[in-house]
């Protein structure tokens, strides 16, 4: 039997045998074709330059020669020296390098010319030894050495136009060289391309022909046709995957039987799960559209028996609230201000509260294909934070009346009332009655927020101008500021429009962000107030170039009691309510609040108001 790793093997040994001797052939021709160009572009090359170094040799001399008329004639004769040897290295290596006649001819002159040159150049630094002969160097460098150093320029211009002409036609050999070297490359490129098309057809024949074969029953069987069988026609591999092949067809057919049975009580075990499950589950397609609803989830929805399978939410759902949520990204949508959503349900004359949970159901490609929503049933839990936060305004109230009367009592203390205090009492009723202002403080947080979140707190509607707003609650704090030494701006403007909405609680709002960025700026620092509009509401921003936030704390620095704090801080501040509060008014306007920092930059607090009625 030849197997099909013989066949294959065979195949690409002639292609590899073939590209090798390409490969061979054109290594051969173009290393011939370097060994017969490099010597031919050395030798023009050093030629050329060799000419260029004599004139500029001669160059060198000649301005040492000038040099010596009016200056030191020692010093500039050495010059000459050196430039006389850096000659006469150029003519040996151009005497050597130019083999023509009419070169040597040239080179020729050159030498003769120059004996007399360098004779003469002896004569004139002689002439320049005496004073009284400096006259007679002068005319006769001009009259007798001039003409000389022109004649010798001159033949050496001449010899480097014969090596420039001798340059041009060494590329014409090259060039000559070089294409017939790739035309003989080319021919055998062709030969190897035409071989190696007439081996791919043969190895085609041989192997692909079988396996497209293949391929097209398998493409049948995936369209279900288990029926089909593949004809033994080679006896390799392909033949022995063929017999394979037939066998598992076999299997399949007995295996889409029983797997079906499965699938189908797989899928009851799964209904029958869901529809027991005490949360409301709903699961959904791509396009929206319900695929399945447990009893809870009917019940809660007014699905009732309707005919809901396959159909459109806002088909089937009257309350478009949950429409909003249930659909492609809803919780996403609501849960924007980073608060957890919570969705109050009127039943029987109680309130249910709801936190949707959505799972995305994606297939092997990572792309989404449905929507699981898991409504969890949390009215307990709200029950209990109610519980709380009614407990916490119980004991904030209760506290009130022994507070006023501590308070006094320090009062009527420090002013000696019933007797004379000392310095020591007097600093400790100091700090007593600073207690007592944190504690007042605190209780009065406590209620306002109990309020907020109670509904009890009925907010003012009143017409408000912005910059009325910013003007009376910055009033009091520019001397906190110009104590600190840190500059508060204000960019409001005279665009923004009036809105409605409760002055003093939004006043306090202000009040509270401006607090916080003065007790986190540093001296030198800015605080700025912006405010913009759009149709739909104002926006109100409070930047400071403080020391930031961390990441992860903004996302609790809005719940109650939590504080952020930097080690070495010592400022008595509040316990952390008053961001939670400012949350709670803001939002009772019906707007929405947030935070953007960087450690070490600053942070910015951007709040906004509703234009409409709140």
């Amino acid at each position: 039997m030849q197997s099909l790793r013989y066949k294959i093997g065979w195949s690409y040994s002639v292609l590899v045998l073939i590209g090798l001797a390409t490969s061979i052939f054109a290594m051969y021709t173009f290393t011939r074709l370097r060994e017969t160009v490099e010597p031919i572009l050395e030798e023009t090359y050093s030629a050329a330059v060799s000419a260029e170094n004599l004139v500029r040799a001669l160059d060198k001399q000649e301005v040492a020669q000038l040099n010596a008329l009016v200056g030191d004639w020692e010093l500039h004769q050495s010059y000459a020296k050196d430039a006389r040897d850096d000659f006469l290295r150029a003519l040996d290596l151009t005497r050597q390098q130019n083999t023509h006649r009419e070169q040597q001819s040239v080179v020729d002159s050159i030498i003769i010319d120059y004996r007399t040159y360098l004779q003469a150049s002896d004569s004139l630094f002689q002439l320049l030894g005496h004073r009284q002969t400096r006259d007679i160097a002068l005319r006769y460098q001009q009259f007798v050495i001039g003409p000389l150093t022109d004649r010798l320029k001159t033949n050496c211009f001449r010899l480097l136009e014969a090596n420039q002409i001798a340059m041009q036609r060494t590329n014409q050999v090259v060039r000559d060289t070089t294409r017939n070297a790739i035309i003989l490359v080319i021919f055998a490129s062709i030969a190897s391309i035409t071989l190696s098309l007439l081996a791919g057809i043969q190895f085609t024949r041989t192997i692909i022909r079988p396996a497209e074969h293949l391929t097209e029953i398998v493409r049948k069987i995936s369209q279900g046709h288990l029926n089909q069988k593949v004809d033994v026609t080679t006896n390799d591999e392909i033949g022995e995957l063929s017999v394979e092949f037939n066998k598992m067809t076999e299997r399949l057919r007995a295996y889409e039987q029983m797997n079906v049975r499965q699938l189908i009580a797989e899928k009851n075990k799964s209904e029958t799960i869901v529809a027991n499950i005490a949360d409301p589950i709903i699961v959904t397609d791509e396009k929206d559209r319900l695929i399945l609803l447990n009893q809870a989830a009917a019940a809660l929805l007014d699905a009732g028996t309707n005919n809901w399978n396959g159909r459109k939410l806002n088909e089937v759902l009257q309350d478009k609230k949950w429409t909003a949520i249930l659909q492609s990204g809803g919780t996403s949508k609501r849960g924007q201000d980073r608060r957890e959503i919570l969705i109050p349900v009127e039943r029987d004359g109680a309130t249910l509260y709801f936190r949707p949970r959505q799972m995305q159901i994606l297939d092997d490609r990572r792309r989404i294909t449905g929507r699981v929503t898991l409504l969890q049933d949390v009215t307990r839990f709200k029950d209990l934070d109610k519980m709380k936060s009614e407990f916490v305004a119980t004991v904030s109230h209760e506290l009130r009346t022994p507070l006023t009367s501590l308070s006094m009592g320090i009062d009527i203390l420090s002013k000696e009332v019933l007797g004379a205090v000392n310095a020591r009492q007097r600093d400790v009723l100091a700090a007593a009655k600073d207690d007592c202002e944190r504690l007042r403080k605190l209780i009065k947080d406590l209620l306002d927020l109990s309020r907020l979140e109670s509904g009890k707190l009925e907010l003012a509607r009143e017409s408000i101008d912005l910059r009325m707003l910013i003007d009376d609650t910055i009033r009091p704090l520019h001397l906190p500021f110009q104590g600190k030494h840190i500059r508060l701006e204000v960019e409001v403007p005279p665009t923004i429009p009036r809105f409605t909405g409760d002055a003093h609680q939004l006043s306090w709002v202000l009040n509270n962000l401006l607090s916080n960025a003065l007790r986190h700026t540093d001296e030198g620092g800015v605080v700025t107030i912006r405010a913009s509009a759009t149709p739909r509401e104002i926006q109100v921003a409070v930047e400071d170039t403080g020391r930031g936030i961390p990441l992860e704390a903004q996302e609790t620095i809005f719940e109650k009691f939590v504080q952020i704090k930097s080690s070495t801080e010592t400022t008595p501040g509040s316990v952390g309510l008053g961001l939670s509060i400012a949350r709670e008014v803001v939002e009772a306007h019906g707007g929405r609040i947030g935070v953007t920092s960087v450690v070490g930059t600053g942070s910015t607090f951007t709040f906004t108001i509703p234009l409409g009625n709140a």
